[in-house]
């Protein structure tokens, strides 16, 4: 296990999430080269299909997997001594949920498939990848709580990496009747087997399946569900709602601005795997001031990357869709503003989580989920998929302030530094508002990109001898280490 240096230090996180910085960029360079691919030879209402499937794909995997993996994090605390035993637990347990799942869209399947609408031939392949991606997520899981941050990017890269080569290659080949097909079993079929492996060291380390941590799992996993369920399906509701009020080829449309938007998603989602196992450590050990520095600063750089993914979103939007999407753009700024909030909530729920505070932050975000699809589904009609990320920018700012409330309530509020919070978010605001001028006056805007990539290098010059005083003394303990071997 890679914890020479102690868990929760400043140098191990920034190792941890350097490697999955990395490894998500990787990522999404290849998502860039593929997209394209994939958008030009597929007809719009086949892409459409596609991101459907994608979309329901990831609703049902938070239900069918009973979101499982995200009690690792907390278990490890708690089963220090009976880690893997746990992790091998509630791995059979996910396998479990999901076939249950399995026989009863079997039973009721005519019913089941009017409301996702996936054709009856792509179920089985759907419910496979269910399973296996669940133990995947488990696997991803126990290596970042243990900080195998190499482990975690090389997984990574591989789960995407092979599938979509895979895809491409089918699709290029396929006729156009069969593209879909071709790209649905692809992709799934491949990740779904790199899975089956992940699945085969969990038990194999593991050997062991316990009521007892199967009863600690699912009280802490079914709140957790809801809430992730909850959220998810507020922000995947997008495409889904496209689809039953205007129709398959609007959906496209969208689709095209959420993959894009996946750049600062994937993002997110990679620096979390770092921030999840670091802010648990930090609130084991009561380090206040550290967590509130660290928090403050994740936040940062995750706006730091929303406004850059702003302001570049026309020629994002073009190198993925081309000319005929030109259209998604005026999307941007709202879903990217959403995806920040969002990334600040989270932060909250994983204070939440370690506290096994978590039923109340599930209701609310419930509460609130439903009333944004609720208001997707009305105003669509009438304002047009315009309306779609500003719905989901304000359900999750209402959820920002509910959540930390909740978090002041169980005592933790001296963990994040909330005023700086604000005023990333206060800036963050400023520009979404000034994306829809400069998208019209596009000098301007490369005026604007300009100074900030001037102040960025101002900073970095600032503050150049802290930064290189880290980068020297890293350097030179990894000489050191290397003289001693």
């Amino acid at each position: 296990m890679q914890e020479k240096e102690k868990r929760g230090s400043s140098s191990l996180v920034l190792k941890a999430g350097f490697w999955y910085v990395i490894s998500t960029f990787l990522i999404k360079g290849l998502s860039f080269i593929t997209t394209p691919i994939f958008s030009r030879l597929l007809s719009k209402e086949a892409y459409g299909e596609f991101s459907n499937f994608a979309s329901w794909q990831s609703l049902l995997l938070i239900i069918t997997s009973a979101e499982m993996y995200s009690t690792v994090a907390r278990a490890y605390y708690d089963y220090k001594d009976d880690f893997d035993r746990y992790v091998s637990s509630v791995t059979i347990a996910s396998c479990g949920v999901t076939l249950i799942f399995y026989v009863l869209f079997l039973v009721f399947g005519d019913w089941i498939r009017q409301v996702v609408a996936i054709p009856e031939e792509f179920v089985h392949v759907l419910f496979f990848t269910l399973m296996f991606q669940a133990c995947k997520q488990i696997y991803m899981a126990r290596e970042r709580t243990l900080y195998r941050y190499k482990s975690v990017a090389v997984i990574s890269v591989v789960n995407l990496l092979i599938p979509t080569l895979i895809a491409v290659v089918l699709v290029l080949l396929a006729q156009e009747p069969q593209r879909l097909s071709a790209r649905i079993y692809g992709f799934y079929v491949p990740s779904a087997l790199i899975g089956v492996g992940c699945a085969a060291v969990l038990l194999w380390r593991g050997r062991r399946f316990s009521l007892k941590h199967c009863r600690y799992a699912f009280v802490l996993s079914i709140p957790l569900m809801a809430h992730y369920l909850t959220a998810h399906l507020l922000t995947s509701s997008n495409t889904i709602v496209t689809k039953l009020v205007l129709g398959t080829e609007a959906v496209s449309s969208v689709s095209i601005a959420s993959s894009t938007n996946h750049i600062l998603t994937i993002l997110w989602h990679a620096v979390s795997g770092a921030l999840t196992t670091w802010l648990m450590d930090q609130l084991e050990e009561k380090n206040e001031r550290t967590a509130r520095k660290g928090t403050l600063l994740y936040v940062a750089g995750v706006a730091v990357v929303s406004i850059g993914v702003m302001l570049l979103a026309p020629e994002l939007i073009w190198i993925l869709g081309g000319a005929k999407y030109a259209d998604s753009v005026v999307l941007m700024p709202g879903m990217v503003t959403a995806v920040f909030v969002q990334s600040i909530t989270m932060v909250f729920t994983i204070i939440l989580t370690y506290r096994k505070k978590v039923f109340k932050t599930a209701l609310f975000t419930g509460i609130v989920s439903v009333l944004g699809v609720a208001a997707k589904y009305f105003l669509l009609p009438y304002a047009g998929i315009q309306v779609l990320p500003f719905v989901n920018a304000a359900a999750f700012g209402i959820l920002l302030v509910i959540n930390y409330f909740l978090i002041r309530r169980y005592g933790c509020g001296r963990y994040v530094n909330v005023k700086g919070m604000l005023a990333v978010v206060g800036a963050e605001l400023l520009v979404m508002a000034g994306c829809y001028f400069l998208y019209r006056n596009t000098l301007i805007r490369y005026c604007a990109i300009g100074v900030i990539m001037i102040l960025v290098c101002a900073v970095m010059y600032k503050y150049r001898r802290p930064i290189m005083r880290f980068v020297r003394k890293k350097l030179k303990k990894k000489t050191n280490k290397n003289v001693e071997e």
